[in-house]
């Protein structure tokens, strides 16, 4: 597969309907530049993975700890929807830091956003390597009602080479510092990630490219299955979240 070669950072954008961004809780996210990470809750995951992108080692680890914050998983029973002043969406850079031959997937920490957006920066300070070695490749962030991605979780990403309204990239696309993320003789695919909890107390593991592919872990396959392809829906007056638009119709969860 073709791939483009190093990504531009971009700015900061808020995001509506599913939040990505990183930076302490005790802060707001207009008080900071940069992601501070690794966040000591969640692990680093050592290359190789056996996966180009984010492993689902690294968002179990990332579930574990971001669901158990207040309001991670609140949600009205009776309407399946996030409650004003009570679900709160979390948000997390996801990057890889080190060398060719020693590369370590992080995730820095997260910050609190409201029931339905947070506030990306794509830029991390880690404690353990200069920026030169820091390449960031997505976001992970939580659903407190375990909807599948939105529109805006579709057209927000850590590079300015594509216009996710205009069209979706056409290959997957390698984060640059400007140099590309490699790991020995293999490059490192951008990706976001979501995680939730469902009312049955089991864990939803997702993951999405500027491609518009959408997977989900399962469990009972033990691997990411493709759900669909799909590209964000610009909102509509008056200002709201939709879903996106899939080449095979609305995304299906799996529930296995």
């Amino acid at each position: 597969m073709a791939f483009f070669g190093t990504i531009k950072l971009g700015a900061a954008l808020l995001l509506l309907g599913g939040c990505v961004a990183s930076t302490p809780l005790s802060m707001t996210a207009s008080e900071a530049e940069f992601a501070r990470g690794p966040w000591s809750e969640v692990p680093s995951v050592e290359m190789p993975t056996g996966d180009a992108s984010i492993p689902i080692s690294l968002l179990r680890d990332v579930a574990e700890a971001l669901l158990k914050l207040p309001g991670a998983t609140a949600c009205d029973p009776g309407t399946r929807r996030p409650v004003v002043g009570l679900s709160t969406e979390y948000c997390s850079t996801v990057y890889v830091a080190g060398g060719r031959d020693s590369l370590s997937w992080r995730v820095a920490e997260p910050v609190r956003g409201s029931h339905a957006s947070c506030r990306p920066f794509f830029a991390v300070k880690d404690e353990d390597y200069p920026s030169s070695q820091v390449w960031v490749v997505g976001f992970v962030h939580n659903h407190p009602c375990a909807a599948a991605p939105s529109s805006q979780d579709l057209s927000v990403w850590p590079t300015d080479a594509f216009k996710p309204f205009v069209s979706m990239a056409e290959v997957r696309l390698i984060p640059g510092n400007p140099a590309p993320a490699v790991f020995k003789d293999s490059v490192i695919e951008m990706a976001s990630a979501l995680v939730a909890e469902r009312q049955d107390g089991t864990r939803l593991f997702l993951r999405y490219f500027p491609t518009g592919e959408v997977q989900q872990w399962s469990e009972a396959r033990a691997r990411w299955v493709t759900l669909g392809i799909c590209a964000p829906t610009p909102p509509r007056p008056p200002f709201r979240n939709v879903a996106p638009q899939c080449r095979s119709g609305g995304l299906q969860l799996l529930r296995d």
